[in-house]
């Protein structure tokens, strides 16, 4: 077995749902540890040692349970506790890594370290102009996706890193394959999140890898305070507008749950949204009948999926022009910055920027807040 691969180590959790709601981050640290000021985000920990920091993630995709990744961190890897040996050692700051996913170059270009990307994903999708500037310049090459990654590719890169994320656990065997060939591989999951800030606060997760905590503490805490006072401005609204959100997909609707990312961002922005009652995480899968009897009087619609014009919502179904925000042209959607092949910013610079996601929707519903703000990632749809 290579020095390198990883160890998988699974621990008892309270809860197979979502066990890191009662992980506690400073339990169990012994004198010479102190853990990081993790606040928002359930998925991971951080832990300094002397000489080394170890990072945790917590069930990294939809449905595991009691599943735990560790990795240690190490200027030095000989410095590193000898009971910790048998688990994957990256030697930091890292100099060379392949992003997996968008939000994974969000991440690293949140922390001024884009020049580090060697490989990406799906280079078509990306948008951040530093990265396709590198790409152009052959500086950046594009390594394929899930099963089909190019390992003889990836391999001749020699990365110091490969980001990647686990939609199931099928994910583990292209994950564990990569460690075959000696390559330090971490798994993100701030996509499991269902908090705006906490999505963002994955960008410590990252940081860790560069040694650059105290830049990304600055950086993440600034985002913070704007989105608070963002919030604090709603907090008093009592008049709050109904919102419905997407668009049905053949016989089915989909929503967010109640307590979901996207419910969240409706609750702070000062909106009424029509499924508040509902109490999961995850997205409802509706009837068209049922959302449609509920949802034709909401003051506003967003999220409508991939339309640019009004015409393309009644292109979904006809019945949808009955609806009181198509009526009022209150429809907005959260696609104003996509490059020719679909990729939406949305999802990739404004993981590190749910402050920016904030106004846009504040503006939105109560446009007397900021009459002169200018929408960034949403759009009106006409």
């Amino acid at each position: 077995m290579h020095k390198f691969i990883f160890f998988l180590i699974v621990i008892a959790f309270f809860s197979c749902s979502n066990p890191s709601d009662n992980h506690d981050n400073t339990k169990n640290l012994i004198s010479d540890t102190v853990s990081t000021s993790v606040k928002y985000a359930k998925g991971f920990s951080i832990i300094y040692h002397n000489n080394f920091k170890i990072l945790k993630v917590f069930n990294p995709w939809q449905g595991a349970c009691n599943v735990q990744y560790q990795y240690v961190l190490a200027d030095n890897p000989k410095k590193v506790t000898k009971k910790y040996s048998d688990f994957q050692i990256i030697k930091t700051p890292v100099k060379k890594i392949v992003c997996l996913s968008t939000t994974h170059i969000a991440f690293v270009d949140f922390i001024d370290e884009t020049n580090s990307i060697i490989g990406v994903s799906n280079i078509k999708f990306v948008n951040n102009k530093k990265v396709n500037k590198l790409y152009q310049q052959n500086k950046i090459v594009e390594v394929g996706y899930d099963q089909n990654l190019n390992y003889e590719l990836i391999i001749s890169l020699k990365p110091d890193l490969i980001i990647t994320y686990g939609v199931d656990n099928k994910s583990v065997s292209y994950i564990n394959k990569l460690r075959e060939f000696g390559i330090p591989v971490i798994i993100n999951a701030e996509y499991l999140e269902h908090e705006p800030l906490a999505k963002a606060e994955w960008v410590k997760f990252i940081a860790a890898f560069y040694n650059k905590s105290d830049l990304v503490n600055k950086k993440f805490d600034i985002v913070v305070n704007e989105y608070n006072k963002l919030k604090y401005l709603t907090d008093t609204i009592t008049n709050k507008p109904t919102v419905i959100t997407g668009l049905p997909w053949k016989d089915t609707w989909y929503v967010p749950g109640g307590k979901s990312f996207a419910a969240r961002f409706l609750y702070d922005a000062g909106a009424n949204y029509l499924f508040r009652d509902d109490t999961s995480r995850e997205s409802l899968a509706l009837d068209i009948e049922s959302v449609f009897a509920k949802a034709q009087k909401a003051d506003y619609w967003i999220n409508t999926g991939t339309a640019n014009k009004i015409i393309d919502i009644v292109d979904v179904d006809s019945r949808l022009n009955n609806f009181m925000a198509f009526k009022n042209k209150r429809v907005f959607n959260n696609n104003a910055i996509t490059n020719k092949y679909g990729g939406n910013d949305y999802w990739e610079s404004g993981i590190v920027n749910p402050q920016i996601i904030l106004k846009d929707l504040i503006h939105i519903f109560h446009p007397e807040i900021s009459p002169d703000y200018k929408l960034y990632y949403y759009k009106k749809i006409n």
